[in-house]
């Protein structure tokens, strides 16, 4: 059976979750990853969210004839709310992760974190295994995003995941946010390392330079085998969902709906020829 294959919604920038549930049927998929922004927090892609922290049941209900209306599914929510070091971005999670629920998604994706001292190391494992029993409530697995902090290479994982042990606390690998927030990584290595504790996978494209916002459509960056990457996950069990995540390039000029479209059109095809959809 194919893995499971989803856009994160993000890959639409300002035109967001809206164009996304309209607009990728046409390109062959069935899923997104839907994004639960914080209220009152603009997103870096500054579009108008369809969920947030403040939503109603009737908000989350129009969200759902939207679905059904396209035909699409929801495969994960990004929950992200800053650093969970903080009490209150614990809450915030709570409460999304209660708002997840409700598309009845088994896996959300979030940061792990940062600390700079040993307390607040200890304080940020205490909320994440709150966030993790919470999770575990609404039958939602946690998964980290490969972001600075505690989860920012495989070894930051490996350790990490050692030290909290939590069932509902698992690893979104990012496959090129591995490369820009490290220096003389191999992707391939890394997530050969951790692969056992991913859940989710963000596929996002890179040159591989340390810092370069250079996210492409899919095929077009040429630092990550995409290949090895469904063969490792293939081989580990993982069956998706594979999350296409194409955040642009730094300096370009603002994309069109179309060209935002094309890329996800262009990066489909690339894994169809990868061997994603067979």
């Amino acid at each position: 059976m194919p893995p499971i294959i989803s856009c994160l919604t993000n890959s639409y920038g300002r035109y967001g979750p809206q164009a996304a549930i309209e607009m990728i049927g046409s390109a062959g998929l069935e899923y997104i990853e839907l994004p639960i922004r914080t209220a009152g927090v603009e997103s870096l892609f500054k579009e108008t969210p369809l969920v947030t922290s403040a939503s109603t049941l009737n908000d989350l209900n129009q969200v759902d004839r939207l679905l059904d209306r396209h035909h699409v599914k929801v495969s994960s929510c990004n929950i992200g709310s800053g650093n969970p070091l903080e009490a209150e971005v614990v809450e915030i999670t709570k409460r999304k992760l209660d708002l997840a629920s409700h598309f009845g998604v088994s896996l959300v994706v979030a940061g792990a974190g940062e600390a700079e001292t040993p307390e607040d190391l200890q304080t940020l494992y205490d909320h994440l295994r709150q966030i993790g029993d919470h999770a575990a409530k609404k039958n939602i697995t946690y998964c980290f995003e490969t972001h600075p902090g505690i989860c920012r290479n495989h070894r930051k994982m490996l350790e990490t995941m050692h030290a909290l042990a939590h069932p509902n606390l698992r690893l979104n690998f990012d496959t090129a946010n591995i490369l820009y927030y490290n220096e003389n990584i191999v992707v391939e290595v890394a997530l050969a390392k951790v692969c056992h504790l991913v859940k989710h996978v963000h596929l996002k494209d890179s040159r591989g330079e340390l810092g370069e916002w250079y996210f492409p459509a899919l095929g077009n960056g040429g630092a990550v085998d995409f290949v090895r990457v469904y063969e490792l996950m293939r081989d580990c069990g993982f069956n998706g969902p594979y999350s296409l995540e194409i955040e642009g390039i730094a300096g370009e000029d603002e994309p069109t709906l179309e060209q935002h479209h094309q890329r996800i059109l262009d990066s489909v095809e690339y894994l169809r020829n990868c061997g994603y959809f067979d």
